[in-house]
């Protein structure tokens, strides 16, 4: 049994796949290991008190992710690498912990030699791909320096390319997939017939500028010109939501263009849809809602962003990023093809049974967790 200590410290807390991943491993994972969490995420922390599970707010900081907390990092990391050290020691002594699995910025640079010098081993995880955020930042150097210390985790294989061009040696990089728990997410293929009547559009994510929703609507927008009765869901929050309603009714589209809001329950969400679109222009690694939309056998679309293109492969549609007429193409491909999308999300269905269980993903940590 390991002795897990959680630490994240972000930028911004959103609900988003990441905190999926932590919160599922944790609840997977609870019997055979003791985790424990040091965070200042709005979102796991109340999630994990709701639960039951150890937790601790501590402060360290902002993640040094922009160039406003870089700068302010810079400053304040003697303290920050100080009450990181004591709560360290602290956990080390009382919870005997002996993994430390990073989840930010923070404490991969400031953290894992002290980790390492008492007697820890440490886990990094990427969830993002790597930009700006790493590339030109200062924290570059003691990031390629410290992966020599660390298992780095990533969930595509395309970030693992990103990371050894990086400088990261390649055998401290391991890849495991991201997971769908498929009892959740049972076939329920639209029939080709009722498109005659709906064809039904789903979009599932943060309501962000990366996640190319305005592409989406412009896409819809040409489409609608030849599919009079096309339909978009747009299910989730964010602060792009203003702008998007705004340009939605500039497009003429308030009849056919739906804002759910956030949602729990994403299997029926996605039951109620034709085809997903992810339309995203940057940070979209994994794009989970893909596999869930394929074991659901439906027909997905989605950008050539990050790792997404391995998540689709020959099973959809893949689009290059800031093309509207790409993406309204591949929507006209897909309705005039329906048997076609349908045979493609099918076989999907296969590709995630044998690669993105949720039962695989979690025997793979077992097994990184359990290691010496």
């Amino acid at each position: 049994m390991a002795n897990v200590l959680l630490l994240k410290f972000p930028y911004s807390s959103t609900y988003g796949g990441g905190e999926q991943h932590t919160l599922t491993l944790v609840e997977r994972l609870g019997q055979k290991h003791r985790f424990f969490l040091l965070s200042t995420c709005r979102v796991l922390l109340p999630e994990f008190a709701k639960r039951g599970w150890q937790h601790q707010a501590i402060w360290a900081g902002t993640e040094p992710v922009t160039l406003s907390a870089l700068i302010l990092f810079l400053f304040t990391w003697p303290i920050i690498l100080i009450s990181l050290l004591w709560w360290l020691i602290r956990y080390k002594l009382r919870y005997q912990i002996d993994t430390l699995f990073c989840l930010s910025l923070t404490e991969k640079v400031l953290l894992t030699p002290c980790a390492r010098l008492l007697g820890m081993r440490v886990i990094w995880m990427e969830h993002l791909q790597i930009e700006r955020w790493l590339l030109a930042s200062p924290l570059r150097l003691p990031y390629i320096l410290w992966s020599r210390l660390a298992t780095v985790v990533t969930v595509v294989a395309a970030v693992k390319d990103q990371l050894i061009q990086l400088g990261v040696p390649a055998k401290q990089i391991q890849v495991i997939y991201n997971a769908v728990d498929v009892s959740q997410f049972t076939p329920s293929p639209s029939r080709v017939e009722d498109l005659a009547q709906h064809f039904r559009v789903l979009f599932v994510g943060r309501l962000a500028s990366e996640k190319g929703l305005d592409d989406l609507l412009q896409a819809v927008h040409i489409v609608r010109q030849h599919i009079p009765h096309i339909q978009l869901n747009i299910v989730g929050e964010g602060t792009l939501r203003p702008t998007l309603e705004q340009l939605t009714q500039q497009l003429g589209l308030t009849e056919c263009v739906t804002f759910s809001g956030f949602s729990t329950h994403i299997p029926a969400v996605l039951k109620q849809c034709d085809v997903l679109v992810l339309p995203s222009t940057r940070r979209e690694t994994f794009g989970i809602v893909l596999a869930e939309a394929l074991a659901t056998i439906k027909p997905v679309i989605a950008t050539t962003t990050g790792g997404l293109t391995e998540i689709v492969d020959q099973f959809g549609w893949s689009v290059p990023p800031h093309t509207p007429t790409a993406i309204a193409a591949a929507l006209l491909d897909v309705y005039e093809h329906y048997d076609l999308a349908l045979n493609k999300a099918s076989a999907g269905r296969q590709r995630v049974l044998e690669l993105f269980q949720v039962d695989r993903m979690v025997t793979d940590y077992d097994t990184l967790f359990s290691s010496n």
